[in-house]
């Protein structure tokens, strides 16, 4: 595992069980937030809670390995999956009482004021303890501080309070998941019209990439058959196919728009190679990628 040293967000080195201390203030329109620590756990029997029963700011819990099975109160048990969190509100009697042997997590401590009365609902629905998928951001940010060695900098500093930032964002909008229209439009919609209109949006928050039905179907609360029913019903397509239409749009972009080679694409586009990148695109415009290249080139 990787330490984060205390005084800094950057000071990196390498030990079995690690905590690391930051104190970074968030603050925009919506929020203000502010992060005391992050921790990365090396097992489920290791717990900075685990002589406490209950906190005063919130808490994520994320499971970098294996499965977290926390108890909630006094009989209330709920497992988190490996690439899930769950965020504890404050004041929550919770301890880990069972998982992984050999599971690893990731834990970060933070404060949240709500400043846009739009997001009035958010301490209501935090306190409902329900694990959600990652995000894009998490992602990115548990790369930062887990996966990589950098020196403690201003740079560096503001690069991990971006993500930091980008990631409570997502995570607030997983909360309250976003519409796809005004309450207006909505009027008009069926109740799976709408469902369908939020889901073709958070696909193309990502353009298709590194979204799988799971991720979707989990996103939303939703069972991968029905949701793939109801996807049907609506656009006559099935949720794979509209993962992989909004994949397509952005390596075309990239094709055309960039110099980026095939194999910088491929990576950026989640694929294994070029080659099996070149496959998925011929297979949906019958061009190569150097004959689509070329031709848009013209």
């Amino acid at each position: 595992m990787i330490e984060l040293q205390n005084g800094g967000v950057g000071a990196f080195s390498r030990t079995s069980h690690s905590i690391g201390k930051y104190d970074i203030e968030i603050e925009n329109q919506l929020i203000k937030c502010r992060v005391y620590w992050a921790r990365v756990i090396g097992s489920e029997t290791e717990s900075l809670f685990t002589e406490y029963t209950k906190h005063t700011f919130y808490e994520i819990q994320y499971a970098l390995d294996g499965k977290i099975v926390m108890l909630i109160g006094e009989n209330k048990r709920i497992t988190v999956e490996q690439s899930d969190f769950i965020v504890i509100p404050p004041d929550t009697f919770h301890q880990i009482v069972d998982g992984d042997s050999v599971g690893a997590r990731f834990i970060m401590a933070f404060s949240l004021e709500i400043k846009d009365h739009a997001l009035s609902l958010l301490p209501r629905e935090l306190s409902k303890l329900i694990p959600y998928h990652e995000s894009k951001y998490m992602r990115d940010l548990l790369k930062i501080v887990i996966g990589k060695t950098y020196h403690d900098d201003a740079v560096r500093r503001r690069l991990v309070t971006g993500y930091l930032e980008c990631f409570m964002l997502e995570f607030i909008e997983a909360v309250l998941p976003y519409r796809a229209q005004s309450a207006a439009q909505h009027e008009s919609m069926s109740e799976n019209e709408i469902r369908v209109a939020q889901i073709k949006r958070f696909i193309a928050d990502y353009n298709g990439i590194g979204v799988s039905p799971r991720d979707v179907s989990k996103k939303f609360n939703i069972s991968e058959r029905h949701l793939n029913r109801i996807f049907v019903s609506v656009t006559e397509k099935t949720l794979k196919e509209e993962i992989n239409r909004q994949r397509l749009g952005k390596i075309e972009e990239l094709v055309t728009s960039t110099a980026l080679t095939f194999r910088e694409i491929s990576e950026l586009c989640n694929f294994s190679d070029e080659y099996a990148m070149n496959k998925f695109f011929k297979r949906y415009t019958l061009y190569s990628l150097t004959e689509y290249r070329a031709l848009r080139s013209q």
